[in-house]
């Protein structure tokens, strides 16, 4: 099995655990190709990785979706990419049916009625990588809001390396023995994960390490230890860790030159990228939603101590 097709399934059962669900093609707006699902964009039709809707949609606005874009490079995805999946998302949001009849009946006053009705979606492109982001790409991301997603720093991924290779190293497996394997991985991941979207459009995987089900409080503590480590995040009695785009912290550790920049910087982080979250996971075998923010007071408490170690 190529890795690639192995990360499609790991993410998008990933988010179906956490109470996303599959789009189901129609043959025509949404249809299976050769290459997989199908969907139909302004200018061309696309391939989708990976397309599912949210368990809560938000009101007032057009259905929301998403669809990710996954990488299996050896290097780190680059701008062009990123550039890529801009124009997939501005090609499938402006799609719309119109034939001949539709243009005809403009040019009167006797219309009949919608000809060509089907409902509206706005599509949210994420990208997710196996390797990584450059940093152009990632502030490429960041300015036109694409949600990145990677994993390599999470406790699991080295779980997920081996299974591969353990795959591709038994002859003795068939493919649908092969896909069955990633599935099972995948949904055990899932069983202890949840999904936030940042105050800044992040897509963000939360992984519980601590507590026995997936709970939150309206508030939430955050902490950092590395650059080359997760983040901890602790609410509800649990405890979760995450991984934050390199863009994001290289860009507040841009100019940091001793432990106190650090710390102070990093407090700025949470406050400007993390402060609040919309999470999606499941409670009792149910799709759940909660608006979660980061603890002011505490937060006001670490400036505060901050402060006082200036002095």
């Amino acid at each position: 099995m190529k890795a690639g097709i192995a990360f499609e399934i790991l993410v998008k059962r990933i988010l179906i655990s956490v109470g996303f669900s599959e789009v189901q093609s129609d043959g025509t707006y949404i249809y299976d190709g050769s290459s997989g699902q199908m969907l139909q964009g302004l200018g061309e039709a696309h391939n989708a990785d990976v397309l599912l809707e949210p368990p809560v949609q938000t009101p007032f606005l057009n259905k929301i979706r998403l669809l990710v874009e996954c990488k299996d490079y050896k290097r780190k995805v680059g701008l062009d990419v990123v550039r890529d999946a801009l124009g997939l998302r501005e090609d499938v949001n402006h799609f719309e049916l119109v034939d001949t009849n539709e243009l005809l009946s403009r040019k009167t006053q006797r219309r009949q009625g919608i000809i060509n009705f089907h409902e509206r979606y706005s599509y949210q492109v994420a990208i997710a990588s196996m390797s990584g982001y450059s940093i152009q790409a990632q502030k490429f991301a960041a300015t036109h809001r694409i949600p990145l997603i990677e994993f390599d720093k999470m406790g699991f991924w080295a779980d997920f390396r081996s299974v591969l290779h353990d795959i591709s190293n038994n002859d003795s497996l068939s493919y649908e023995e092969q896909i069955a394997r990633i599935i099972r991985f995948a949904d055990n991941i899932g069983r202890r994960m949840a999904v936030a979207i940042t105050n800044s459009g992040q897509i963000i995987f939360l992984h519980r390490e601590i507590g026995e089900t997936t709970k939150f409080s309206e508030n939430y503590d955050l902490f950092w230890v590395s650059k080359r480590l997760p983040w901890k995040m602790t609410s509800g009695g649990c405890q979760y860790y995450f991984q934050l785009p390199e863009s994001i912290m290289e860009q507040w550790l841009a100019n940091v030159t001793n432990e106190f920049e650090m710390r102070k910087e990093a407090i700025n982080c949470k406050e400007e990228y993390l402060s609040n979250m919309l999470v999606y996971y499941k409670e009792n075998e149910k799709p759940a939603v909660s608006m979660i923010s980061i603890n002011q007071h505490k937060l006001k408490e670490a400036k505060e101590r901050l402060k006082n170690s200036e002095q």
